[in-house]
């Protein structure tokens, strides 16, 4: 009798959600949407350059300890698109700390409903290959903003 070994799978990026958010909107109206909508504070920080070298917006709310940290990614813009997602994707909010089905559910209803979002989505993080070293690159960004 072969002898299975059990594994332990550690994900990379526990606790967070992504929302995908296709819009015509300047960032800094859908930050205003976001805010206004979910009650936080969206503060816009030195953009995230990627490593061709294009830059893309980059929001921070930070709800504090045990609470959620929201990030407002813009992903595509009019030099480039960072990375390709399938539907085509303007901005992620990323949502750290955990947050249940219903919250999150309200929150997407709420995204969905902003004037001017085409559409919003909970993005897959098994189908999306490039999605962890897209959150590795928004973490290290958001460090160097703390750090600084």
């Amino acid at each position: 009798m072969v002898k299975r070994k059990k594994k332990i799978v550690v994900e990379p990026f526990d606790d967070i959600k992504i929302i995908g958010i296709c819009t015509h909107l300047e960032d800094y109206k859908l930050a205003w949407h976001i805010n206004k909508l979910l009650n936080i504070n969206l503060v816009k920080y030195s953009d995230i350059v990627n490593e061709d070298g294009y830059e893309f917006s980059f929001y921070l709310y930070d709800g504090g300890e045990n609470c959620n940290t929201y990030n407002l990614v813009e992903i595509a813009n009019s030099e480039a698109r960072w990375v390709n997602f399938s539907p085509a994707t303007d901005y992620l909010i990323v949502i750290r700390n955990f947050i249940n089905d219903e919250n999150l559910a309200k929150t997407l209803d709420k995204i969905k409903h902003i004037e001017g979002v085409q559409f919003a989505y909970l993005v897959d993080l098994d189908m999306n290959s490039k999605i962890d070293a897209l959150l590795e690159d928004i973490e290290m960004h958001e460090i160097e903003i703390i750090n600084s």
